[in-house]
């Protein structure tokens, strides 16, 4: 009898630590966060790093599993990416970058979609209630006025891929301001990463523009490489601190980050999406690369040093 007394009590505490075990794990990942990189790039790592030390600083570390997809960024494989976490139904997808972010909206998924890292002019075209999100609208004109205070240009390179929409858009603006600026775009389209060293020298431009692209991203070592040879100058806008453009204006990572986590948090605790108001940055970094500019053999202007916000010396 007193066997069968302690036999029953062990099994009661066994079921009661397994119990408490399994509602505390349920507790501690009480919802699921899918996010979708627009290919493995530094830019989305950075948005990425500032949105989880938000939520960690914000008590939610804990409390969310996160299930990250690095797809290769073209379609099949960014279209895969949001369809598997669309079939795990997790709480909020959260899309990096536009490719990324049309991906998800692509799916026609109910799911709440958090974007970041998108440049302006994609998103007023994605109509869909359950999609908010802070965008990057930077002045193209304003980086083009910082080169003309540097060089005059006859020929700018614009490095950019028709697979992404985003990096459209800053070609077709490069296009529409040089009568303004007196000079003409050759367009240096890259489909794949493979590509870049042989579109980048059909021609021999006075400049190189970057635009906002993961695929461009992936193949900025050669792109740098052959820019540097020749001695091309390089602008962008690519926050990334290891590209060594002459000048690179990009919207600011750590706000992206930090506010796309407060999207986040509304969404997580019932805020339907469409009540959360979609937003642009506001903290542009200006990043002058003064050392490469004096191997250029460039006078340094003054007013180009006061503007920027990160000098590389």
């Amino acid at each position: 009898m007193r066997k069968t007394k302690k036999l029953t009590a062990l099994i009661f505490s066994f079921l009661s630590i397994t119990v408490f075990f399994l509602s505390s794990h349920c507790l501690a990942a009480e919802k699921t966060v899918g996010v979708i990189f627009s290919g493995d790039v530094s830019c989305y790592q950075e948005i990425h790093s500032a949105l989880m030390a938000r939520l960690e600083k914000e008590g939610y570390a804990g409390e969310i599993e996160f299930i990250t997809q690095k797809p290769y960024p073209d379609s099949l494989s960014l279209a895969n990416s949001a369809r598997k976490l669309i079939a795990m139904n997790v709480d909020v997808i959260v899309a990096y970058g536009a490719p990324a972010l049309l991906s998800a909206f692509s799916e026609k998924t109910k799911i709440p979609i958090v974007y970041a890292g998108v440049y302006d002019p994609v998103t007023p075209q994605l109509k869909a209630k359950n999609i908010t999100g802070i965008s990057t609208k930077v002045s193209v004109s304003s980086l083009l006025r910082y080169l003309r205070l540097l060089t005059d240009i006859k020929t700018l390179g614009v490095v950019y891929s028709t697979n992404e929409l985003d990096s459209v858009y800053q070609m077709r603006e490069m296009v529409s301001l040089s009568g303004q600026y007196g000079f003409t775009v050759e367009a240096m389209n890259i489909k794949r990463p493979q590509e870049a060293r042989q579109v980048v020298s059909r021609n021999r431009p006075d400049a190189l523009f970057l635009a906002g692209s993961s695929i461009v991203s992936i193949a900025l070592p050669e792109i740098m490489d052959y820019a540097d040879g020749l001695k091309i100058p390089v602008v962008s806008l690519f926050p990334d601190k290891s590209l060594h453009a002459v000048i690179s204006l990009s919207a600011d990572p750590e706000e992206q980050g930090s506010k796309s986590a407060d999207k986040v948090m509304k969404v997580l605790g019932g805020v339907s999406p469409e009540k959360i108001p979609a937003e642009t940055s506001h903290n542009v970094e200006l990043t002058f690369n003064l050392r490469k500019a004096k191997v250029m053999g460039w006078k340094i202007p003054m007013e180009l040093v006061a503007a920027a916000t990160r000098l590389i010396r």
